[in-house]
């Protein structure tokens, strides 16, 4: 049984589309338009998107969604890189696939319909839950075998009350091959972004990073919290983009859950260019260790294996893996999906 993760790097289905109006109004009008448009901050008051009106002058009545964040509307994935992550999808041939950066549920399913389907992967189980992240990037399951239950921990309190979770925590029972529940938790932990970076003195940006690794330290102790709430010592896993390596103090909760991490200690296989031909690894010598997510700042590269899947020890993997991409800038993706193969059949 394959697992798979893979940051697919804002999966949006927004539209964009551009109109050329006259400097002088129309007799009759080219068309009515109305909004309950109000200006976005990125906070949590900006959560619902606005609905666009528009009447036609026979009368037409068209709607559609209007979406921003931080005052910019957000675009659909480019087609190019969203077939782009799909052949990689359908190279991975992943029983589960968890994914990050997915807009919501519609997304997710115009994504299947469109851009999978037609390669012939087939992911009947599928769900995305609304997060917390004022981006919409949420994570969602697909999954061939049937999904049984799902349980959303978005509203898990921090210490102050607040939600722990920027994104979510998504946890699903699926039913695997040898009749046995599989607990699958996907998440997307606090990233190392800082807003306004370079506006900062250098003890502003220290304590913002220092505010990072608690908020991360915070959701990694959350996920061991959940587990041991629910008494699940048994198949699980644990998946995501966790922003930090393995072994970084901040995720050192998952260490003492009994969770083990294997993407570590896997290698990298080929992955396919934008023809779909396989391209075996021609990045190994970048890095001593291996890497899903490659940055670049003030001439600075970095590598580093955000992408993760962490088992309970009675889980057998026989396989790790991470795709390689290409190009060195990514596949439609800055990240490389991972996955593990496990003996349960």
């Amino acid at each position: 049984m394959r697992i798979a993760t893979f940051n697919a790097n804002n999966l949006f289905s927004r539209w964009s589309f551009q109109a050329e109006l006259s400097r002088t109004a129309a007799n009759p009008p080219l068309a009515e338009i109305t909004t309950d448009a109000t200006p976005d901050a990125g906070g949590p008051s900006s959560e619902q998107p606005s609905v666009v009106e528009v009447v036609l002058p026979d009368g037409t009545h068209m709607s559609g969604i209007l979406r921003t964040f931080r005052g910019k509307v957000v675009k659909g994935k480019d087609p190019k890189a969203r077939a782009w992550i799909a052949r990689r999808i359908a190279a991975l041939n992943a029983d589960v696939l968890c994914l990050q950066e997915v807009e919501d549920q519609d997304a997710l399913d115009t994504f299947h319909r469109d851009d999978l389907l037609p390669l012939g992967i087939d992911y009947r189980y599928r769900v995305v839950v609304e997060g917390n992240d004022p981006r919409r990037i949420d994570v969602a399951i697909c999954s061939r075998h049937p999904i049984t239950r799902i349980s959303s921990w978005r509203f898990w309190p921090n210490p102050d009350g607040e939600p722990v979770f920027g994104r979510d925590l998504l946890q699903a029972e699926i039913a695997a091959p040898d009749g046995k529940p599989l607990h699958v938790l996907v998440n997307h932990l606090k990233s190392n972004f800082i807003t306004d970076e370079h506006t900062l003195s250098p003890a502003e940006v220290a304590a913002a990073r220092q505010a990072i690794a608690e908020r991360r330290r915070d959701q990694a102790t959350a996920i061991s919290k959940i587990l041991r709430r629910q008494r699940l010592t048994r198949r699980v896993v644990v998946t995501g983009d966790f922003n930090d390596a393995p072994a970084a103090e901040t995720l050192a909760a998952l260490q003492q859950a009994n969770l083990t991490e294997h993407i570590q200690r896997g290698t990298t296989i080929a992955g396919p260019n934008r023809n779909g031909t396989l391209v075996n690894d021609t990045f190994a010598d970048l890095s001593p260790t291996m890497w899903t997510h490659r940055h670049q700042a003030k001439s600075v590269t970095t590598f580093a294996l955000y992408d993760q899947i962490w088992t309970t020890p009675d889980l057998t993997v026989t396989a790790a893996h991470v795709m390689r991409r290409t190009q060195i800038s990514g596949d439609g993706s800055d990240h490389d999906p991972a996955y593990i193969d496990l003996a349960v059949s």
